[in-house]
């Protein structure tokens, strides 16, 4: 890719970046920046709730009479 081919795609970056944020507050940003944040939080807490499930029936099922 030429050096102009490069200037060109930054220029529209550029412009693609000024006009989102005419179109978007501080707060409306923020949220998008935390998004990646939010997303492997939830993530974690799914994985968390369910290896705490999966421990509590196993525990049931040791405690189950026979």
């Amino acid at each position: 890719m030429g050096v102009e081919d490069k200037d060109f795609i930054m220029r529209q970056i550029k412009q693609l970046g000024e006009g989102l944020g005419t179109f978007l507050g501080k707060e409306d940003v923020d949220k998008i920046l935390s998004f990646g944040e939010d997303a492997e939080k939830e993530i974690e807490d799914s994985s968390l709730e369910k290896k705490m499930s999966s421990d509590r029936i196993a525990e049931k099922n040791k405690t189950k009479p026979k």
